[in-house]
């Protein structure tokens, strides 16, 4: 597994500034994701690594592989519902892994998981709201059926100016980009620091694919960490100039 990284570009002030001293070094956040001879082998095999990785707080990392390659193994490894090989290393958000995986699932927020986070067609988004808040409330809470203005709370952090769906509609009726930005709203209900996102190729057409990750862009310039995996890089190229890259080879 080999790491490549675009700088981030950020707007220039042209206002005189002091010298910085030059004998201390800048502080930089520590990494959200350290990971040292990171590898998961099962029955038939590698799964994924060994892997090296660091992933700095606030920056879209790209997963970037074929299928089989192990990428799904590896987000739920990095989101602590995976337990790696012996003598792999690997601290999430400062805790270390897999001791600390109960601490972590609850930072760590997945979507795009085949059989994690499915939606159920036959439903609305308003139950799919409601059923999440239920979630994420005290046991002893009731949570109310959830109305347009609860849907647009919820969705409208990760739609940003995309038009938020109606309370009522079926997520039968959803595109594939809309259906996507669903699960990882609810997702991000949770209000992670990191989120990790499965298989965005599930979106097929590029023009549209490359809307989720101008989305997965924006959560992590505000705030949230996101790491996210795709068989195709094109379309997430151009969604961020904080994007880092880690190629994935197959299993041999």
């Amino acid at each position: 597994m080999t790491l490549t990284e675009r700088p981030a570009h950020s707007d220039v002030d042209h206002t005189p500034q002091p010298a910085a001293p030059t004998d201390e070094p800048l502080e930089r956040p520590a990494p959200v994701v350290v990971a040292r001879r990171l590898a998961l082998h099962g029955e038939r095999g590698t799964v994924y690594g060994p892997v090296d990785l660091d992933v700095p707080a606030g920056t879209l990392t790209v997963l970037h592989g074929p299928q089989g390659a192990g990428r799904t193994s590896l987000l739920l490894t990095l989101a602590g519902r995976m337990v790696p090989d012996r003598g792999s290393s690997l601290t999430v958000l400062g805790r270390p892994l897999p001791h600390a995986r109960r601490e972590v699932q609850r930072r760590v927020a997945v979507a795009g998981f085949s059989g994690i986070d499915d939606l159920d067609d036959s439903v609305t988004v308003a139950a799919h709201v409601r059923e999440r808040i239920g979630w994420l409330s005290p046991w002893y809470r009731r949570v109310p059926r959830a109305d347009q203005a609860t849907v647009d709370g919820v969705l409208a952090p990760v739609f940003g100016t995309r038009a938020v769906p109606a309370a009522s509609t079926v997520v039968w009726h959803l595109d594939e980009v809309d259906a996507l930005l669903l699960r990882i709203a609810l997702a991000m209900a949770q209000r992670p620091r990191l989120l990790v996102v499965d298989d965005v190729d599930r979106v097929q057409d590029p023009a549209r694919r490359a809307v989720v990750w101008r989305h997965l862009s924006h959560l992590a310039e505000t705030g949230t960490t996101v790491v996210a995996a795709t068989s195709s890089f094109d379309t997430a190229r151009d969604a961020t100039p904080v994007v880092r890259v880690v190629a994935v080879a197959p299993a041999s």
